[in-house]
């Protein structure tokens, strides 16, 4: 075609459609409108648009068609004749090495969105637009093995397949044009049949398929220049050692490609919630399990090597990601019950007899001979999820164990309730009668209370606890499996209660399990490990002890099988200024009794000795956490800022008051109502404090951790060298709850970058002492290599890495207190009486 030809024509388009736009908001007759259906224009500007390539032309033309599909006076949206030239121009435009730039694209969706919105409207598709093959055609193709074409029969569908894929308005046109074809099924047993037989779900589940394989094969969890989380600078090793080809986690190719794939498997959702057919969302969820899940998504995390921590850590990110965005059960379940080894292929549907019903069922067992036939895919009989990540918990590269860790915590906290007993080796328990008594579980908050206040004991420590026990209630009331515990047979769902103890399921984790092992040996060197790692574990055991369904005994508090603890001589009297337990014999006790107890007495007895090694130890541990208070304050004022700017911005709404919104409701009121058990709201006896009484209560330290901004310098160095003073409390505070009677350490300037050698209980993990800068020097902490046990490694930190690392430990100790102590209260675990 002649290029001049196309912008000659332009003006004379752009005339039409002004002529057209205009008289469409005038009152009726529209004559111009009815000279067009005469006339058929549109036949005359569709060969004109196949045959030009001119962009603008071809921009006019389909605007030209927008209008006439908006009209309402010939019924242009019923015409044959006006469908079919519509589609051949689209099917041009649209075609493979056609030059379009961005606008036709979106001019291109938008017409075909607003052809959908039409038909939705509409009882039956017009013919105009789905002209279905006859059952007696379509049976002479199958048994002549020919395939059937289905392009032609509704073409409206396949345009819109190749624009879902888009951001932006493109992809939003596309994907709402085609969610509205979906709904039309409901209401058309034909419409229905054709979808099921369609390759609608081959072609989105190949679409999934080829997004995936898109991203990045290996992946290193490393953070942009300027944007490294605070708390990694008190770190030996900021950024982590990764493999030279991995392609950092923030790259923006590497986050576009992932959003685009995480955006398509949104639209997976949207089209499994809207459409009202089952069994075309049986068909979408056969498909996705066998042209997605099982050959692709599965064989890419089997496959997958923590030797270079770069496919590990991409396929544990992807995973991670797919479980935290999307929210449909039956795609969630469909995936960890495959993956944990749970998957049942039976088909538990009775022999239909609807057309569409039949045509799902032919499809789906094609399927699964097409699977059965394949040898070479791998079987979740053999590798598990819960054995690949019993591995990776294992691994020397610390970037494999974070990723794992994360994963294992979104399952915990978001689908533990899909995932069921297939994690961890569990035994279903009665909880009718299953309680323990106050006396034990009054010890077991002193135990681990004591060994917070053992680490740093502060003013602050109790406020801190009143923080804890708010965000375990939501945490608690936020599991997956919170629900399981209600009572939703009532009908107002606001006032639901939990249900009798004798209807609700639990179940006990066994002492041997694997992957509960893999957790407690990560436990055990908590000190020595990466900070990474120490938040995500202690997120992972947070999310797990906040179950309702799992039982704290066995692993976190001491079975009632072992009897009691040991009591309370007759001069322990219950003080607010020292520990209220016999620690000899409850340390003792706990060595057999609790797995989790007795690792992190263990820590705190290690913490002990530094404590005696290191001198001015407390100071350099508080000036730490003074470091990180400081930097939740900051963020507390900085968050405050746009809000006060919002507040002085409004006219009516400076004079109302803003209203506390409930956390969850009255179940939530529960906790806050009734006395709290046996302590009123303290491990150690003291009166709370109202908590509604603090505006902005402080946050949990551990959750926070990552967002802290510390001030004036995120370098460790810099923070010791600030010109006004060489620590943050010495002479002038910036914290208003500095202790006046801290004194200034008296060691070197440079004792938080000073090297010490500690003891790693397993030898399984990378060390972090692979960057240490060796001018800095050392000092013994510890017992040396040459006598440490064959399972053992020597790795050599900085001060100023342990002591985050002990403060992240003291933060987790009150986490499990305040988790403990929260659901003795909401679940009735104690025998009050």
């Amino acid at each position: 075609a002649d290029p001049a030809f196309g912008a000659t024509v332009v003006p004379y388009l752009q005339s039409v459609n002004h002529i057209l736009r205009d008289e469409i908001h005038t009152p009726a007759p529209h004559l111009c409108i009815q000279n067009v259906a005469t006339a058929q224009l549109y036949v005359l500007l569709s060969s004109v648009g196949v045959t030009v390539c001119n962009e603008q032309a071809t921009k006019e033309i389909l605007r030209f068609f927008g209008l006439l599909v908006d009209t309402e006076d010939e019924d242009f949206i019923n015409d044959t004749s006006f469908a079919d030239r519509l589609i051949v121009f689209v099917q041009a435009v649209s075609s493979v090495g056609t030059t379009r730039g961005f606008y036709v694209e979106t001019e291109i969706a938008e017409l075909l969105f607003a052809i959908a919105a039409k038909l939705r409207q509409q009882s039956e598709v017009p013919p105009a637009w789905f002209r279905p093959s006859v059952d007696a055609e379509l049976d002479s193709l199958r048994s002549a093995n020919i395939p059937v074409p289905k392009s032609q029969e509704l073409p409206l569908v396949f345009l819109l397949l190749d624009y879902v894929h888009y951001n932006g308005e493109v992809g939003d046109f596309a994907r709402t044009g085609l969610l509205y074809i979906l709904e039309s099924a409901g209401r058309s047993y034909k419409l229905e049949k054709w979808i099921v037989e369609s390759e609608l779900a081959t072609m989105m589940a190949s679409g999934l398929g080829a997004l995936y394989s898109q991203l990045s094969s290996k992946v290193a969890l490393t953070h942009a220049s300027g944007s490294v989380p605070p708390i990694l600078t008190f770190s030996n090793v900021v950024e982590p050692v990764s493999s030279s080809d991995a392609e950092p986690i923030f790259t923006t190719a590497l986050q576009g490609n992932l959003t685009t794939f995480l955006s398509y498997l949104a639209f997976w959702q949207d089209m499994l919630e809207r459409c009202p057919s089952v069994d075309i969302k049986v068909t979408l969820l056969d498909h996705f399990d066998f042209l997605f899940l099982r050959p692709l998504l599965y064989p890419s995390i089997v496959e997958s090597s923590d030797i270079d921590s770069g496919s590990s850590v991409a396929v544990m990110t992807y995973l991670r990601s797919i479980l935290e965005n999307v929210t449909h059960t039956d795609i969630i379940r469909l995936l960890l019950h495959f993956m944990l080894g749970n998957s049942n292929e039976q088909h538990q549907d009775t022999r239909p007899s609807r057309p569409a019903a039949l045509a799902r069922r032919r499809k789906s067992e094609t399927l699964i001979t097409n699977n059965a036939n394949r040898g070479d895919h791998a079987s979740p009989e053999l590798l598990t999820l819960t054995n690949i990540l019993q591995g990776y918990l294992a691994s020397r590269s610390h970037q494999t164990v974070t990723a794992s860790l994360r994963l294992l915590c979104t399952i915990l906290r978001s689908w533990h309730d899909m995932a069921g007993t297939e994690l961890f080796r569990a035994e279903s328990a009665k909880t009718a009668g299953n309680q323990r008594s106050i006396q034990i579980h009054d010890q077991h908050l002193d135990i681990l209370y004591s060994m917070a206040e053992d680490i740093l004991d502060e003013e602050e420590l109790e406020v801190c606890y009143e923080s804890h026990l708010e965000d375990a209630q939501v945490n608690i009331e936020l599991h997956s499996c919170f629900v399981q515990q209600l009572n939703l047979a009532e009908s107002d769902r606001s006032e639901a209660s939990l249900l009798p103890k004798d209807h609700r399921r639990q179940y006990v984790i066994t002492a041997e399990d694997p992957l509960l092992t893999r957790l407690l040996s990560l436990l055990e060197d908590f000190l020595v490990n990466d900070i990474e790692i120490n938040l995500s574990l202690s997120e992972t055991f947070a999310a797990l002890a906040s179950c309702g369904e799992t039982s704290l005994e066995g692993w976190l508090l001491v079975p009632k099988s072992t009897g009691v603890l040991p009591r309370r001589g007759k001069n322990a009297a219950r003080s607010v200024d020292g520990p209220t337990v016999n620690n000899q014999a409850t340390a003792n006790h706990l060595c057999t009794a609790s797995p989790v107890l007795t690792r992190l007495r263990a820590l705190v007895e290690r913490i002990d000795k530094l404590r005696a090694d290191i001198q001015d130890f407390d100071i350099y541990l508080s000036e730490r956490r003074h470091v990180f208070r400081v930097g939740e304050e900051i963020d507390e004022v900085v968050a405050e800022v746009p809000i006060r700017r919002s507040q002085d911005m409004g006219d009516d709404q400076n004079s109302k008051p803003r209203e506390k919104v409930a956390a969850i409701g009255l179940i939530t009121e529960r906790l806050k109502t009734s006395r709290h058990v046996s302590r009123a709201g303290s491990p150690r006896g003291r009166q709370p404090t109202n908590v509604e009484q603090h505006e902005a209560p402080p946050k949990s330290l551990v959750r926070r951790l990552n967002q802290l901004r510390l001030s004036p310098s995120r370098s460790p160095s810099n923070i010791l060298e600030r010109h006004h003073s060489p620590s943050p409390l010495r002479k002038t505070s910036l914290s208003s709850r500095r202790s006046s009677g801290l004194a200034s350490p008296r060691g070197p300037p440079d004792m938080l970058r000073r090297n010490l050698r500690m003891r790693a209980n397993t030898g399984q993990r990378r060390p972090l002492g692979e960057s240490i800068d060796s001018e800095t020097g050392s000092m013994r902490s510890e017992s040396t290599g040459a006598e440490c046990d064959a399972t053992e490694e020597m790795r050599e930190l900085s001060l100023s890495h342990i002591l985050t690392n002990v403060i992240i430990l003291q933060e987790f100790i009150l986490e499990l207190a305040a988790i403990i102590q929260v659901r003795a209260s909401l679940f009735g675990e104690v025998d009050l009486d």
